[in-house]
């Protein structure tokens, strides 16, 4: 996620033309301005293969365009600094959202970066695919 590697053949996502990237997601809803992602983005050659392998594509998932993501902090493990005991987790994997500027940053055993999607625009990702091809 570092150098925005694509998440299937983890060479840099930087060859397209028009500067962007692309995001490809678990879910039904179009990315938002600002949303969260842990994902990396994907090329348009290997998202047909990102779809068919990874089974949090498979149900459903949708694809944009990304002019700028902006590095935003972790999602991890928050421990309590007076008891050292690790804290709930705010998701289904028990890991907290941490921004990079939160206190709460020094306490944190990372799992994964996240990173904020800006200028995000929607794509039909069969039609990148067969452009791809």
């Amino acid at each position: 996620m570092l150098h925005l590697r694509c998440q299937i053949c983890g060479e840099e996502t930087f060859d397209r033309s028009d500067e962007r990237h692309l995001w490809l997601v678990a879910g039904s809803e179009p990315l938002q301005e600002g949303e969260e992602s842990w994902s990396p983005p994907v090329h348009e050659s290997c998202a047909a293969e990102a779809v068919r392998y990874c089974p949090h594509l498979r149900k459903s998932h949708v694809a944009a365009l990304v002019d700028a993501p902006m590095f935003w902090g972790v999602a991890g493990l928050v421990y309590d600094p007076e008891t050292l005991e690790p804290l709930p987790g705010e998701d289904g994997d028990g890991l907290t959202h941490v921004s990079f500027a939160d206190p709460q940053l020094r306490w944190t055993v990372a799992a994964r970066v996240i990173v904020t999607l800006h200028g995000c625009t929607p794509v039909a990702l069969d039609d990148l695919v067969a452009a791809a091809v």
